[in-house]
């Protein structure tokens, strides 16, 4: 059986790619616990569907910098999650994709593919690779699936304020290995704005000696009903030394748009055909970033 996890680091934005944590969600009443606060989070994502396109600036201590730029689209299947992307840029990773079946039902396993297209293969992504990271970035692959309340015990550590935005602080901590295996994190304290629960803030011990990884969000607004951020950071420290940063800087979000449903079939990865490789919503005219 699948054990469900809270850590969103993000981003935000959406997908495997990009954030699950950013959708918005029923707003629950006044939360009484830190276990209403996961719940909050946790629900942020149901009902929706999105496109955005994502510009990945990943830099380390030594200052080599790498880009990548990629598009990212999910659609709600249910209470569960369908979750599809492909690299943009750069040449050599170009037409890479990416499709998850991000489940919310008991018993049943999250399916991650790659499509390489290089060797025109797809490869299923297993349990024990979803700690590696997403396409060089600080960010694990596995953080982008949404996760159960129910996997993580809690403490409320009070509220307060982040770039203007009114916060409830919990501290979490998984309460099964399958958990700290999967995601390389241990415990952490998440930051979350009170009325839409979106998580804005969290630092979190990795697995590896001595690491953390600090997740921070910018510029939060309304779109198409949803508040989200459009820029979101993830750094990895050592022994208090940062190593290495991911800048995820998203453009033309959008969302509740009706794409469609056969973008949403793992047979449709590597369709040259497919209307999804060029799809763009309305009034977003750019094939890829600059």
């Amino acid at each position: 059986m699948k054990e469900k996890t809270l850590p969103n680091l993000l981003l935000a934005t959406s997908l495997i790619l990009l954030s699950p944590s950013l959708f918005a969600a029923t707003p629950l009443s006044i939360p009484k616990t830190c276990k209403d606060v996961l719940l909050g989070i946790q629900n942020r994502f149901n009902g929706y569907d999105s496109w955005r396109m994502i510009k990945m600036t990943i830099s380390d201590e030594h200052g080599n910098v790498k880009t990548r730029t990629i598009t990212a689209t999910h659609r709600n299947n249910g209470i569960n999650r369908i979750l599809r992307s492909r690299v943009l840029v750069p040449n050599e990773l170009a037409d890479t994709e990416a499709y998850a079946l991000d489940y919310f039902e008991k018993g049943k396993n999250d399916k991650v593919w790659r499509y390489l297209p290089a060797s025109k293969k797809l490869l299923d992504v297993q349990s024990k690779d979803l700690s590696s990271r997403l396409n060089g970035s600080d960010m694990n692959i596995g953080e982008m699936l949404t996760r159960m309340a129910s996997d993580y015990d809690c403490k409320t550590l009070g509220e307060g304020e982040y770039q203007g935005l009114s916060v409830y602080k919990i501290y979490v901590n998984p309460n099964n290995q399958q958990e700290i295996i999967r995601l390389g994190l241990r415990d952490g304290e998440i930051w979350v704005e009170k009325t839409t629960f979106l998580p804005v803030y969290s630092v979190f011990n990795a697995d590896s000696p001595n690491e953390q990884r600090i997740f921070e969000t910018f510029h939060h607004h309304w779109v198409d009903g949803v508040y989200v951020s459009n820029q979101f950071n993830i750094a990895t420290l050592k022994d208090g030394r940062k190593v290495s940063h991911s800048v995820f800087q998203v453009y033309g979000e959008r969302f509740n748009l009706g794409l469609p449903t056969e973008w949403y079939d793992v047979k449709d990865l590597g369709n040259l055909q497919s209307t999804w490789r060029s799809y763009r919503p309305p009034e977003f005219p750019l094939t890829t970033l600059p």
